[in-house]
């Protein structure tokens, strides 16, 4: 019998199981009832689960299937009860992703101002790891049918970042779509009757040849879409 060699192996997939974001509503060690898992969400919520779905993106050579945990009202986009229904922050950007990032994923390379993170804890008797400079952008990109779409988060929680998107194959053409998700301030949260974080249109952008420059507001989360050939 051969031995397989490694090029001749079948790929491994990873199909990431109940994704979300879940810190509040632990409902202490003995929770029962309907309102144990209640999670309110907020923009810093909404934007950490278009990280998520960013990462995906970047990573659908080998993520192939990721599902959100759950729907409706336990830690999830939909909230119900006898008074009525609304949408959760983390519902914006989940729409915006299933409806218009499909396609081929694309190479992003990010060049922006960065931020150190050191909230990394060492296991016991390991060194704590060294710090990492996360840029403040972070990026995916699809394309299909002769449409691009570029998914951006701006982390910062202060500052606009203004930027130059640069296509090394195809020239923009035309207006762009723009899509923001964002609210007064990192806590906002939506409630019946009263959803402060929703999705926005922005102005059109005309963009033609390889780059178009676009300002993306502190902590928010935009998707641009349009024609590129």
């Amino acid at each position: 019998m051969q031995k397989a060699r490694r090029g001749d192996r079948d790929p491994i997939y990873i199909a990431w199981d109940e994704y979300n974001v879940w810190y509040r509503a632990r409902g202490g060690a003995f929770a029962r009832g309907e309102k144990a898992l209640e999670e309110k969400y907020n923009l810093e919520d909404a934007l950490v689960i278009a990280g998520f779905l960013n990462s995906f993106i970047r990573h659908a050579d080998v993520v192939k299937m990721a599902n959100m945990a759950q729907l409706v009202n336990v830690i999830a986009p939909i909230f119900t009860n006898e008074k009525g229904v609304f949408k959760q922050t983390i519902f914006y950007p989940l729409e915006l992703f299933a409806n218009n990032a499909r396609g081929t994923s694309l190479n992003t390379f990010v060049a922006c101002e960065t931020y150190s993170n050191d909230d990394f804890l060492a296991p016991p008797g390991e060194a704590k790891p060294k710090q990492i400079q996360v840029p403040y952008l972070d990026v995916s990109a699809t394309y299909k049918d002769g449409e691009v779409t570029i998914c951006v988060v701006n982390r910062h929680k202060e500052k606009a970042i203004t930027t130059d998107i640069i296509s090394e194959e195809g020239d923009f053409l035309g207006p762009f779509k723009i899509y923001e998700v964002n609210g007064p301030d990192i806590k906002s949260e939506n409630d019946f009757g009263k959803e402060i974080v929703t999705t926005t249109s922005r102005p059109d952008v005309n963009a033609k040849g390889q780059k178009m420059t676009y300002s993306f507001p502190a902590h928010s989360f935009t998707l641009i879409k349009g024609k590129i050939k």
